[in-house]
């Protein structure tokens, strides 16, 4: 449910100039500063915190969460790779 909302955050949100762990961190930096309203929201605000612009896990299920978000990032950004290395040809790299 949570790295649900992320991944569709992210694809509304992606920007060629942002990684996505900094998407990440800004999506997160936004739900715990916002009041929690859905039940993805209140698992949020139960398992992480912010503390001066750093996301801190409450418990352990809170670095479960935490860790399951930095591993889909690393996905998003592989699958980006993916698409970007399979438009590339050889000769893009050859310089006259």
């Amino acid at each position: 449910m949570i790295l649900e909302e992320f991944v569709s955050y992210y694809h509304k949100n992606k920007n060629k100039k942002k990684q996505v762990k900094e998407v990440l961190l800004t999506w997160l930096k936004t739900e715990l500063n916002s009041s929690p309203q859905k039940n993805y929201q209140k698992v949020i605000h139960n398992e992480l915190v912010l503390e001066n612009e750093i996301i801190i896990p409450r418990n352990k299920q809170g670095e479960n969460l935490l860790s399951s978000l930095l591993r889909i990032t690393n996905i998003l950004e592989e699958k980006e790779f993916e698409t970007w290395a399979g438009a590339v040809k050889p000769k893009d790299f050859i310089h006259a």
